[in-house]
């Protein structure tokens, strides 16, 4: 995790100090639709044209000019040159001053004639046309293949030092291409640690988030690095609006199962980024405003999120606001470069952050988990030290030596059901959840054993329609040791009973024993202290399910009853059969 830190902090440090070119643009253009070869140079009188600001152009069917006007400064040194950069949805011839500098394409009249050219195009201004002072670039424009119903289309152009020039696109790919490595990285340890570790949604999610922003970093930079035709510009931005729409859900979905929101608040978070992703689709023009506001709608839900677990007090809440809120914080600065200059830097210190988050809760469920095999363990030896304590091993050995000597044939059988006992015991101590069947089975076995020591006739009825359900080991035994040696019972038959009752995803156990009142008289209805057993039963709970359980007594004049309710689960293997290994 420390090594992941470490490439985040210097692609952070890289970007930072990247040194950017000296940009010559142009405010607005002029445009005719008039297929005029004369406006190849410089137009002087532009009453016939249209003026526009750099926000786009109106499809035409036909061909169209454009003229911008640039003021180019002295040369830095003499070698020099300047390089013009056009971006545009259609195919165009370009003149500088009237020269042809560059072909883009094939301008045409029908979808037949034309032929598509590159997206961005970067082309050499003759060294002898680029002195210092007003220059115009002339654009001869056609846009044929355009989908059907688009009216208008994205148009930039620039000059600046040629060199730096072709450079641009890939300084501007590097950054999230380095970063993709660190985003695999990411994904792939996140997605190993829920298969082989944790179960926990969050990290499944943060590894999917992961996986999508590296692979709308690759539809951003995809336009520098492997330049497509124009045609391919409308699919290209339909992807990465898709993209974002699923990081935006995505981002959402991991904040809500990372704090462990209520299941109704995260369908309803969700649905809230759903339905203003779709109010935006719907309402708002252009791609890249579509992005970015459907984006924002998966950072505003995740800063309600948070501002929400920071409210209940929840763990990195603060720490994790602070992030986001620094994250949108560059949107203030420009709203409409945030996705292209942006976006870069402020999701690298949120996924640092977020890596940070994860990899403490990942510290803290590690504690968690050596302390929950601790306690399994003692517990483990706290059930097998129950059933072998030194007065029962002593009270046991005494009566098989009598029974050997007065009644052999009861004393094999004491002894067949002693070791039955301790076979289910065995086998129960071990792990940390059973079938009531098996419990019931262990319970049965323990009931025999002391049948024969205490010459009582121990009975238990049972009342349990889905005996596979789960329960941890020696809850219900505890209930009947306890009944047995805090009554001391004298009769000469004991039935105590057993009720399983099933609502919806909880079952709840009922046990009942009858009570020696002359034992009982001074013991309070309210308070029913099973001693070491209680505190068996508590951790038993606590280790598998948690806080979802509740354990209540009550007593009558002749009989106390435990009601146990926890969450219903089915286990399918049981431990049938060990009476006769």
């Amino acid at each position: 995790m420390r090594i992941v830190y470490l490439i985040m902090i210097c692609l952070l440090t890289f970007s930072l100090h990247a040194k950017q070119p000296t940009l010559i643009a142009s405010d607005t253009y002029h445009v005719i639709n008039d297929d005029n070869p004369a406006y190849a140079y410089p137009v002087a009188d532009k009453s016939q044209w249209q003026k526009r600001a750099f926000n786009g152009f109106i499809i035409r069917p036909d061909i169209s000019w454009f003229q911008i006007e640039y003021d180019l400064p002295h040369r830095q040194n003499p070698t020099q040159n300047f390089g013009v950069f056009v971006s545009i949805l259609g195919a165009f011839d370009a003149y500088w001053d009237g020269q042809l500098i560059a072909h883009n394409g094939v301008v045409g009249d029908s979808s037949s004639t034309e032929i598509p050219g590159i997206i961005d195009k970067i082309m050499l201004i003759p060294p002898a046309l680029s002195t210092p002072g007003k220059h115009t670039l002339s654009l001869r424009v056609s846009s044929q293949h355009v989908p059907l119903g688009l009216e208008n289309g994205s148009f930039f152009s620039l000059v600046t030092d040629y060199e730096q020039l072709i450079q641009l696109p890939y300084k501007k790919a590097s950054r999230p291409l380095l970063m993709s490595g660190a985003l695999i990285l990411v994904a792939l340890y996140s997605l190993f640690l829920f298969f082989t570790s944790f179960k926990q949604p969050s990290y499944l999610i943060f590894s999917a988030l992961c996986l999508t922003i590296l692979s709308l970093m690759l539809a951003e930079s995809w336009r520098g690095l492997a330049p497509y035709t124009y045609d391919w510009q409308i699919p290209r931005l339909q992807l990465v609006l898709v993209l974002s729409c699923l990081a935006s859900l995505l981002l959402t979905a991991f904040f809500g199962w990372f704090y462990q929101l209520k299941q109704r608040h995260k369908i309803l978070w969700l649905l809230f980024v759903v339905v203003g992703q779709l109010i935006t689709l719907v309402s708002v023009d252009g791609f890249d405003n579509r992005s970015l506001i459907v984006f924002i709608i998966g950072v505003g839900s995740a800063l309600g999120i948070t501002v929400y677990a920071t409210l209940t007090k929840q763990q990195h809440a603060v720490l994790m606001l602070g992030g986001l809120i620094l994250f949108i914080a560059p949107i203030s600065i420009n709203m409409y470069s945030y996705m292209d200059q942006y976006f870069f830097l402020s999701f690298s210190a949120l996924l640092c952050l977020m890596l940070y988050t994860l990899a403490q809760t990942m510290n803290q469920r590690n504690k968690q988990l050596i302390q929950s095999q601790l306690t399994s363990n003692r517990l483990e030896l706290e059930l097998v030290k129950r059933n072998l304590q030194p007065h029962f091993i002593l009270n046991t050995l005494t009566a098989v030596e009598e029974w050997i000597e007065e009644s052999p044939a009861t004393a094999v059988k004491f002894i067949n059901a002693l070791a039955d006992e301790f076979r289910f015991m065995a086998a129960t101590s071990a792990r940390s959840i059973i079938t009531l069947k098996d419990e019931i089975a262990l319970c049965q076995s323990h009931l025999k054993v002391m049948s024969y020591r205490t010459n009582i006739e121990y009975s238990l009825i049972i009342d349990a329609n889905l005996q596979h359900a789960a329960i941890p080991p020696g809850i219900i035994l505890t209930l009947v040791e306890n009944a047995i040696s805090h009554n001391h019972y004298q009769h000469g038959h004991v039935t105590l009973s057993l009720v399983q009752t099933i609502n919806q995803s909880q079952q709840t156990i009922s046990f009942t024993a009858p009570i020696d009142t002359k034992k009982n008289t001074q013991t309070h209805a309210n308070n029913i202290h099973l001693g070491l057993g209680s505190q068996y039963i508590d951790a038993r709970l606590n280790e598998s399910f948690g806080a979802q359980w509740t354990i209540e007594s009550s007593m009558t004049n002749d009989a106390w009853q435990m009601d146990i309710s926890f969450p219903l689960k089915r286990l399918n293997n049981t431990l049938e059969g060990l009476k006769n290994d």
